[in-house]
């Protein structure tokens, strides 16, 4: 087995390590305390006891192990990488995306969340884990990672509590925003998402705002720069693919949401936070 890369980062932040099982290999049962793990199966199977329940996790799958939970590891020829972080990370994500209540659902909720990431979605994320290990000892190190928490718990983890709502949230708002969440990566317009409703425009947009705290319309286009800003980091799409991939019709309108949520244009984006500088 090898040992752990880069455990030790000079920024503080986010611990990480390599694990790579060849022969019969067990972690012992644990707990962790003060900081939480996401379990990040990037090869192969192993046998995952989480509260004393067994589980098979499979290369894609991850897994969030929270300060209550205690957790054991098994099994020969796999791999994973184990990205530790003090829970506050989720709070502050909580705020940063307007999202009351998030960190509460993550790290209570009756067990730890776990994710299966899309087959054609996996080698980004296994391109992101790569960008945490090379620069967890530099200056760099907390904003790819914010980068990295940011999208797993928004486009995998948080997905699992999608159907939880505010008691007070009307049937039907529930149901719009299922099946909003149910379209990505091709999120509908605006007027498709309310036609889906069966609500009149105004009734649909006052009661939207009231329960949700935004508008429809800037909710809709937070889901579609949120993917954009992905596609811009993990592939190597033209950027006017990725507009159009991202549910955006018009260019213009695209960058000029991009650089109002992101406060850079899609292609500075990816030149400041990708691993390469791709030319549109």
């Amino acid at each position: 087995m090898a040992g752990p890369e880069n455990s030790d980062p000079i920024n503080p932040g986010y611990t990480i390590h390599r694990i790579k099982a060849e022969h019969g290999w067990r972690y012992p049962e644990h707990k962790h305390t003060k900081y939480g793990e996401l379990v990040c199966a990037t090869h192969g199977e192993f046998k995952h006891c989480i509260n004393g329940e067994t589980t098979i996790q499979r290369a894609g799958e991850i897994v969030f192990i929270r300060e209550t939970d205690s957790h054991s590891l098994s099994g020969e020829k796999f791999a994973y990488v184990n990205v530790m972080f003090n829970e506050s990370w989720l709070l502050r994500l909580e705020q940063y995306i307007e999202y009351p209540g998030l960190a509460e659902k993550l790290t209570g909720a009756p067990e730890s969340p776990r994710a299966l990431v899309p087959l054609h979605e996996q080698s980004g994320i296994e391109q992101s884990l790569e960008q945490l290990l090379s620069h967890s000892s530099s200056a760099f190190g907390r904003r790819f990672f914010s980068r990295f928490l940011l999208t797993v718990v928004t486009l995998y983890l948080a997905p699992l509590q999608k159907h939880t709502f505010a008691e007070d949230v009307p049937e039907w708002l529930r149901e719009s925003l299922v099946w909003l969440s149910d379209q990505r990566p091709r999120y509908p317009s605006l007027q498709d998402l309310i036609q889906h409703s069966c609500r009149c425009h105004e009734h649909f947009s006052r009661e939207f705002s009231r329960h949700m705290g935004l508008t429809p319309s800037r909710y809709l286009a937070n889901l579609k720069i949120e993917h954009a800003a992905e596609m811009l980091l993990t592939t190597n799409h033209k950027l006017l693919e990725i507009c159009h991939a991202s549910g955006f019709e018009n260019e213009s309108y695209f960058f000029r949401q991009f650089r109002t949520s992101k406060g850079l244009t899609p292609l500075a984006y990816r030149r400041t936070y990708g691993r390469n500088s791709i030319q549109r």
